[in-house]
């Protein structure tokens, strides 16, 4: 009976696939599956070299990840995580968004330190380059997927994920340390709150969680930002830049990713591939470094400890699978397994005493008939006799 009703559940699904044609499984599998490429730190400008940034090669860096994105096939979108220029000219934004245009994938940003000048309030006076209201304003302009009015926001790409970008950057003073106001918190937590029963994907400069000690980028009131965090049980991967360095770090529910600069060594992108799946979440992270090999090796001689900047190879390639503790198949309580076990003993018993009955009366049918049939035969006999 299973076999045959294995089969029967085979026949009907291979029949629904050949009727509505395999682009809906494809399509149902790729709901599953989000796909991301992040970029960070690409630091366009037309500057010399500066310590171990590779500066004046920035632009053709970028050239080159984006050339070898355009070869990956499955590319939801592109994030990139702030510092997109190194000085916020409109010169720099116009080369930024030049290169992006070869770009065959969607693109966000998020906003980094060195993406918008820097103003004092008190004096009115400001650091060189865009202040953040023109630069957004200018990001508008040439990214038609930045739909938003603020430097932060979310959106649902797909129904299993929700994506969450954050601006920690500090504006009001010159530092590269970041700070998230109240206002994001809230923000923040109202995202988290809300989305629970989603993969959420937190994209931001300035890690949460330090790669390695900084108190010259770290975010000031981190432990605001984990307690939120901390209250959350589905999977939770946030990706950051900012340090320039190959990191990844998981505690229980929440991966923290940390992806290189362009224009540092190692020189380098991720690929991140999730999928979600009813009980468990699997994340995957590729590292694609630059061809350029010749402007990689200068940038290693002139970083020192390249190996920090670089991470260990389960920094660069690694899959992690998250298990959601809060999906749990419901078992029933012992005393309802009794009562369940009792009425199947029940029903048994019903069963076997119609079957006895039915062949009570088979017995009894069969008595009767051989009975009348041998009081037949001994009338027969008596007539013959007397005849």
């Amino acid at each position: 009976m299973k076999l045959q009703n294995t089969l029967k559940k085979f026949l009907i699904l291979a029949m629904l696939i050949i009727l509505t044609g395999s682009s809906v499984w494809a399509f149902s599998f790729r709901n599953m599956c989000l796909n991301i490429i992040q970029i960070s730190d690409t630091h366009i400008s037309q500057r010399e070299d500066n310590s171990y940034k590779m500066l004046s090669s920035s632009k053709v860096l970028l050239k080159d990840a984006i050339n070898t994105a355009n070869q990956i096939k499955d590319v939801d979108f592109v994030m990139f995580t702030g510092d997109m220029v190194d000085t916020p000219t409109p010169e720099n934004y116009k080369d930024f968004f030049t290169l992006l245009s070869e770009l065959n994938h969607p693109s966000l940003v998020a906003f980094g330190n060195h993406d918008s000048a820097n103003c004092n309030p008190s004096t009115g006076e400001c650091t060189q380059g865009l202040v953040i209201s023109d630069a957004l304003d200018f990001i508008k302009r040439c990214n038609r997927n930045y739909i938003f009015d603020t430097t932060y926001y979310a959106f649902t790409p797909k129904t299993d994920y929700h994506i969450i970008v954050l601006d920690p950057v500090i504006r009001d003073e010159i530092t590269s340390n970041g700070y998230l106001d109240d206002e994001q918190l809230a923000f923040l937590d109202y995202q988290l709150q809300n989305n629970q029963d989603k993969v959420i994907v937190i994209f931001q400069h300035h890690p949460v969680v330090e790669p390695f000690k900084s108190d010259d980028h770290k975010i000031r009131n981190a432990d605001k930002y984990l307690a939120i965090l901390a209250k959350y049980k589905n999977p939770i991967l946030i990706c950051s830049g900012h340090y320039h360095s190959t990191k990844i770090t998981r505690e229980k529910n929440i991966i923290h990713l940390s992806t290189p600069s362009l224009v540092t060594f190692p020189n380098a992108f991720r690929y991140i591939k999730i999928t979600n799946y009813n009980d468990r979440t699997q994340f995957q992270f590729q590292f694609y470094e630059t061809n350029l090999k010749d402007i990689q090796s200068v940038a290693k001689a002139n970083t020192i400890a390249a190996a920090t900047f670089a991470g260990v190879q389960k920094d660069r390639v690694q899959d992690i699978m998250i298990r959601k503790s809060y999906v749990k198949t419901k078992k029933p309580k012992k005393e309802k397994r009794v009562k369940k076990k009792q009425k199947e003993v029940d029903v048994q018993e019903e069963v076997l005493e119609d079957n006895n009955a039915d062949i009570n009366d088979v017995q009894d049918v069969d008595a009767s008939e051989i009975q009348d049939e041998l009081n037949t035969q001994e009338e027969q006999i008596q007539n013959e006799q007397q005849i």
